[in-house]
């Protein structure tokens, strides 16, 4: 077993449509090793064209893991995610002494490499009531919440995920704290060493290829995915950037036209906090292209 303080977690993070995908497969292809997928929707299985999936010939390319592997009715946390790719990298790890995790996820990623502070127990009524009220009144109350209490967490959070917002409000509410005073615990100790590159471009040339990426996954049937979608979605995990517009279009709300703008609009503020986020881990090199990268590993 290869188990030793050589093994080395490869992070690529980064913002959505910058081409995280194809940097991490041409990696693991000179690495001759294997990805895990650090993106919170791609883990279900009823979420592809809309959540960018890799293609099947990505797939087949490279072994990934963590991709269409949970059921869309299942809650799937943080928590889940550390244990799972933990048990992964110990069965990678016995015969590589890297691999990689790639996503834009950033707080799955932190939470792999640092670990995740011990949440207390949540009052079930708690939750009940805020979701009751998420869905009465829409996301707009969450947000403002924690805005007011928590501004901190206002740029580490995605703030168009009511999951994780309920995650948060209903922790302060139990616990009278900012959510954000439970995320700076110890550190664990891991069996490898992490060594984090963050994809960035231009500004002009991400929303570019947002635009570009929004039309393909039309092209390929999104519409389609969202029609087969309707019976869940109520569900916490389409209540996000693409999906929510994609359901006000089929409800008769907007035009297509109105949808893709705004689709294209909610996606570039998405991939603003998550540069935000990863700005914000000073052991992140920001690189341009897997070359860079394969330079910083060798020296």
């Amino acid at each position: 077993m290869k188990q030793n303080n050589l093994n080395r977690l490869i992070v690529i993070g980064g913002p959505t449509a910058i081409g995280k995908t194809k940097v991490a497969i041409q990696l693991a292809q000179s690495l001759d090793t294997e990805i895990i997928s650090a993106d919170s929707r791609q883990i279900y299985q009823q979420l592809k064209i809309g959540v960018g999936r890799p293609s099947e010939q990505e797939l087949n390319s490279v072994k990934h893991h963590l991709i269409g592997t949970v059921d869309i009715a299942q809650h799937y946390h943080t928590a889940d995610f550390e244990r799972d790719s933990l048990k992964i990298l110990e069965n990678i790890y016995h015969n590589h002494s890297d691999a990689i995790v790639c996503g834009g996820t950033g707080l799955y990623i932190k939470t792999l490499c640092d670990g995740i502070d011990e949440m207390p127990e949540i009052n079930p009524e708690i939750r009940n009531s805020l979701n009751e009220q998420f869905e009465e009144n829409g996301i707009n109350f969450l947000q403002e919440f924690i805005q007011e209490k928590d501004p901190e967490l206002v740029a580490q959070i995605d703030m168009n995920n009511p999951k994780r917002l309920i995650r948060a409000v209903e922790m302060m509410i139990q616990t009278g704290q900012p959510f954000s005073s439970f995320r700076i615990g110890k550190k664990v100790v891991r069996n490898f060493i992490p060594q984090m590159f963050c994809l960035y471009d231009e500004r002009e040339i991400i929303k570019k290829n947002i635009e570009i990426r929004v039309s393909q996954m039309i092209e390929n049937g999104w519409i389609d995915e969202c029609i087969q979608l309707l019976p869940y979605r109520d569900i916490k995990a389409l209540q996000t950037v693409g999906y929510k517009e994609r359901f006000n279009y089929l409800d008769g709300n907007m035009s297509l036209d109105e949808t893709i703008s705004w689709i294209i609009i909610h996606t570039n503020q998405y991939a603003k906090r998550q540069l935000v986020w990863f700005r914000k881990d000073k052991r992140y090199i920001w690189v341009k292209s897997p070359e860079e990268i394969i330079q910083h590993l060798n020296n």
